[in-house]
């Protein structure tokens, strides 16, 4: 699976609010070809209303222990499947594949997530850049590095049918200039 970061650095609740309606919009949940239901997974998070869960976002932001003008946020993480995988991601093994992500990727952190199903399905993730004690959950390139090849060994373990998703986290990327 591919896994992409992308960092939101606005306190403002209308940019909060702004993710939280282009990642969780009806239209883009919709399992139109095996008809599944939507998928919602959470993390610190008790409601299923938005607007709550942007209010959420920005409480738990306000708490932080720490002073800096550039941090994160949130963070918008998405992992991608193969189009070839799509037809063994089961509800329940995309359920088990989100909860495990936000668990490991940041485990004091609040999180939620669902599924867009287009033409390779994925999962996005909007996660606090402040933990649920105040801190800060930035981690290190190598740090995220090394939490891929994690998620991509237990998907391996767990399911081994997806080997179409398997990306080579580990190898390094190689330049083209000459």
């Amino acid at each position: 699976m591919i896994v992409k970061a992308i960092s939101h650095k606005s306190t403002k609740k209308s940019s909060i609010k702004k993710l939280i309606t282009y990642i969780f919009n009806p239209e883009k949940m919709k399992d139109i070809q095996k008809g599944r239901e939507p998928l919602i997974v959470k993390q610190f998070i008790s409601s299923y209303d938005k607007e709550k869960w942007a209010d959420a976002f920005k409480k738990n932001d306000r708490a932080k222990t720490f002073q800096h003008t550039k941090r994160t946020v949130l963070r918008h993480e998405i992992i991608s499947f193969s189009p070839e995988s799509s037809k063994y991601l089961s509800r329940e093994k995309l359920k088990t594949l989100a909860k495990y992500y936000l668990k490991h990727r940041s485990p004091y952190s609040m999180g939620v997530a669902t599924v867009h199903y287009d033409k390779s399905l994925h999962i996005h993730f909007i996660i606090s850049g402040v933990s649920i004690e105040g801190n800060s959950t930035r981690v290190s390139r190598k740090e995220f590095k090394a939490f891929k090849i994690k998620l991509q060994e237990f998907q391996q373990e767990k399911f081994p049918e997806l080997s179409h998703s398997v990306v080579q986290h580990s190898k390094k990327k190689v330049s083209t200039s000459n």
